[in-house]
């Protein structure tokens, strides 16, 4: 059911929203949360000011640990 599947999807997301804000608050962590629904809106929290900062740290962090790990080919 199209409806029930909206209703299921809004209570998820603001649960998921509510949970992203208190692990930034409770654990002093850097949180970016991005969803999209089923229809294509756009739903973001991010516990810094700027979620482009935030994004570009990940960036940053997730080349630098693929430049740390060989290629699977190497691997034996």
């Amino acid at each position: 059911n199209k409806i029930s599947r909206q209703v299921t999807f809004a209570k998820r997301r603001n649960g998921l929203l509510k949970k992203a804000y208190e692990l930034s608050l409770l654990c002093d962590a850097e949180v970016a949360l991005i969803i999209f629904s089923g229809r294509g809106r756009l739903f973001e929290f991010s516990s810094s000011s700027c979620m482009y900062r935030t994004l570009e740290r990940y960036r940053t962090c997730n080349s630098n640990s693929q430049e740390a790990t060989p290629p699977l080919e190497n691997e034996v």
